[in-house]
């Protein structure tokens, strides 16, 4: 849309825009259609999509094409399962604590601790693919995504939480020597970075929060976790780049420790889980918030004219510190009717 880049950029570096932003990853066929009048296939998709993206909305940060489904084992044989947008693989399975720590530690045992030719083409290529992108999508602001990160998801991710939890109790300094790893990793990805690398903010996932509270204790967060996130949010700075940090859940009992580690953005604002806008932009008015539009019940299953006043509530909390957008992403079970009274509601309302 006109404008959206400057838009973004005006409220990034502390302006007032001439509207709020609109924030969203777009997975919903019907909404392609509407802004590009065309059926999606995944054929098609990498056209269509780069078309609807910058007609329906003003920044995203990732386009993630549609798939053929698929059932299909890895060749260490576990089952992988892709649909149409989304996919998901079993996790590895260890006999027992001892045996995760042992292979962990021969892991971390490599060197990890140093850059190497392939490190620095690695951060070469993941520069290139988002110029690329970015470019496509001529004036939509493009967060840059899939840089370093913590990534405690990735930990627990690849067991399960029930199993990462036992290995938590059994080998805690197996969990603590991998979030280290992660950490000095992704401060030695940043230092790389060209001069020129244009990145302007990032996009920073890792999902650490249930619908009730962190995963973990908030006491476990702050020992193991947040001293860390703040060295990678530090190093982020160092090069001139703002953190929009997305976890899923209510984070509002660790909100203070997400904020003074130097998060800039927060993201996806999932207030049906108990996140509260007028409550966070109280207590952190710099902060800008992506996303506070409930997707789990209210625009899959709301009214348009429901959408429309929470969405200009959402505004009027935030007074007007907010992307707007869904709290995850817009999927297939939004009807088009209130993804369009979303975008109306946001496109009407000025500052």
């Amino acid at each position: 849309m006109q404008g959206s880049r400057q838009r973004v950029f005006d409220m990034m570096e502390g302006r007032t825009p001439d509207r709020v932003p609109l924030y969203d990853l777009l997975r919903n066929d019907a909404v392609i259609k509407h802004f590009t009048g065309r059926d999606l296939t995944v054929e098609n998709a990498d056209e269509l999509l780069f078309e609807a993206f910058p007609k329906a909305i003003d920044t995203t940060r990732r386009v993630r094409l549609p798939e053929h489904p698929s059932d299909t084992r890895l060749p260490d044989g576990r089952r992988c399962v892709t649909k149409r947008w989304t996919s998901w693989t079993e996790h590895v399975k260890y006999a027992s604590s001892e045996e995760y720590a042992e292979v962990k530690r021969r892991e971390l045992a490599g060197p990890w601790d140093r850059w190497t030719e392939d490190d620095q083409r690695g951060v070469e290529e993941s520069l290139t693919a988002y110029r690329q992108k970015a470019a496509r999508l001529g004036d939509d602001f493009f967060f840059f995504s899939g840089g370093p990160e913590i990534h405690l998801m990735g930990i627990y991710g690849e067991v399960g939480l029930e199993h990462f939890c036992y290995y938590l109790a059994d080998c805690p300094d197996v969990i603590d020597a991998q979030l280290e790893q992660r950490t000095v990793r992704a401060e030695m990805w940043l230092e790389h970075l060209p001069e020129d690398h244009g990145i302007v903010a990032v996009f920073s996932g890792d999902d650490i929060a249930y619908k009730g509270g962190p995963l973990l204790s908030p006491a476990w967060f702050r020992e193991n976790y947040f001293a860390r996130f703040k060295r990678l949010i530090a190093a982020y700075h160092r090069r001139g780049i703002l953190v929009n940090f997305h976890s899923d859940g209510n984070l509002m009992p660790i909100l203070d420790d997400l904020v003074e580690a130097g998060i800039d953005m927060l993201n996806p604002i999932e207030t049906a889980a108990g996140m509260d806008i007028a409550e966070i932009h109280r207590r952190y008015p710099d902060l800008i918030m992506c996303g506070g539009i409930d997707v789990s019940t209210l625009l899959p299953f709301g009214t348009p004219d429901e959408v429309r006043d929470v969405t200009i509530r959402a505004i009027e909390d935030a007074e007007g510190k907010i992307m707007i957008g869904s709290s995850t992403e817009l999927h297939n079970d939004v009807p088009l009717a209130n993804f369009l009274a979303m975008r109306e509601a946001v496109l009407g309302y000025r500052l």
